[in-house]
């Protein structure tokens, strides 16, 4: 009976212990994931993020331009001045955020050389107007498609990036979800274990009880049953020879 009390005790431990250690480590590993999805979901972020302000530097520098060559005013130019390198800085953090992604790296090199072409544009009817060279129709046409094949090249990155954004924002929700359920069966499944393991304890606790109780009373009726005897041996070693035992056993 001891050896089984002692095997319960360690069984019960056993499962509590490896529950504790499979529901820490699922829990742990959600829990990453968790926090690998929204940082993911972060850098895309950050990439279409740094997309538009590509976009609205470069307007910058187009409506600094317009000013300036309908009215020939300097002051035209101030969103114009410092545009370019604006423009360079969020082009390089977008490159090197996406440096993982082999099918977006394939752009760059085409949307650098646009970037370079627009503002060489931008800087040539600048000069011109200076000079006193007024643009021409054809020459801001070629100045618009440009820049339209700037964004077209640039929503191609964007929306490569939001697709990515619906994939990661998918995953985030899951783990989001997954998460609190795993923790929530963790601990039921702890107290399922916990309250097994009482019940069990309970038992042999009663178990050993009884038998406790059971050795009393056969302790207790061993000891009348040695007292008897005794009694009787000592009348025989007086000599009273007609005395019997009477073996009662307690029922």
């Amino acid at each position: 009976m001891v050896n089984t009390f002692k095997r319960n005790i360690l069984l019960g431990l056993g499962i509590s212990l490896a529950a504790l250690i499979i529901s820490s480590a699922a829990s742990y590993i959600s829990i990453n994931k968790l926090v690998d999805s929204e940082a993911w979901v972060s850098h895309t972020s950050k990439v279409i993020q740094g997309l538009d302000n590509i976009d609205s530097r470069i307007k910058d520098a187009e409506t600094g331009q317009r000013g300036y060559l309908l009215t020939g005013d300097e002051v035209f130019l101030d969103p114009y001045k410092g545009s370019k390198d604006d423009v360079m800085a969020y082009f390089d953090t977008v490159q090197l955020l996406t440096a993982d992604n082999a099918a977006q790296q394939k752009d760059f090199p085409y949307l650098e050389k646009l970037i370079q072409d627009k503002f060489a544009f931008i800087d040539r009817t600048i000069a011109d107007k200076k000079r006193g060279i007024p643009p021409t129709f054809s020459t801001l046409l070629a100045g618009k498609k440009i820049m339209d094949t700037i964004r077209q090249r640039m929503s191609v990155i964007k929306r490569r990036e939001q697709q990515l954004m619906i994939s990661r924002t998918s995953d985030m929700d899951m783990f989001a979800t997954f998460t609190p359920l795993l923790i929530l069966f963790a601990s039921l499944i702890a107290v399922i274990v916990t309250y097994a393991f009482y019940r069990r304890m309970k038992t042999n606790l009663l178990d050993n009880q009884r038998l406790q109780e059971a050795l009393e009373r056969k302790e207790h009726a061993t000891e009348k049953e040695i007292k008897e005897i005794s009694e009787l041996a000592d009348k025989i070693a007086k000599g009273n020879y007609a005395v019997r035992i009477e073996n009662e056993k307690p029922v």
